[in-house]
């Protein structure tokens, strides 16, 4: 009998969950988990943050999902606001107790992306079981040790990528490079497609 989860997926900026752990959070959805959604940033250093936002509305609607998180911390300079995104997360960890959650890897070189992910670290402390997802500025050191196979969504993956329209530009979601990320954690996993996930906290259920 499959439990029934409460997830919460954490990313800096629009688009970082979709990219690192879009095929998961689709797999959770068809297993009629509850799902979170949170983005910390609008991303407006990388694109225009009404687009984007329109962009993410697009992807939660046509999921169903509504309860979600869209703040407006500055781009790029969310280590100078370290404690209040901290305590943001941590009230939304609170409120739904969730059974796993998502977010960025601290081997990373972006700097928001480690802001989250250190945020996380300390707001999800009690949390069961705590995954960070690859991104595409993750160090090459990234290692994941926790794998989802995603063989059977990976065009439903493609898909929601594609709504990023004002992000198409980006090497990193071209069909091509999102294929050959998640074939490689695939073939590390044993089968077609993965996404792979480094364990910061797991705990069995």
């Amino acid at each position: 009998m499959l439990i029934k989860m409460r997830v919460v997926f954490i990313g800096a900026h629009l688009d970082d969950v979709e990219i690192g752990a879009g095929g998961t959070l689709i797999k959770h959805l068809r297993k009629r988990d509850e799902v979170i959604y949170v983005a910390i940033s609008r991303g407006e250093k990388g694109g225009d943050p009404v687009a984007r936002e329109k962009e993410v509305l697009e992807i939660l609607n046509e999921l169903n999902i509504r309860d979600y998180y869209l703040f407006n911390f500055p781009d790029t300079r969310l280590n100078e606001y370290f404690n209040q995104v901290k305590s943001t997360i941590e009230e939304i960890i609170e409120k739904y107790t969730p059974t796993r959650v998502y977010t960025h890897s601290l081997r990373d070189s972006h700097q928001d992306h480690v802001t989250v992910a250190n945020a996380v670290k300390i707001a999800g402390r009690r949390s069961p079981q705590v995954l960070s997802f690859w991104s595409p500025s993750t160090y090459n050191y990234f290692q994941p040790d926790y794998f989802i196979d995603i063989s059977d969504v990976i065009k439903d993956k493609l898909r929601i990528l594609r709504k990023f329209k004002s992000q198409n530009q980006k090497a990193y979601l071209k069909r091509r490079l999102v294929l050959a990320v998640n074939r490689y954690f695939g073939y590390l996993s044993g089968v077609e497609y993965a996404e792979g996930f480094e364990i910061i906290r797991y705990r069995e259920l």
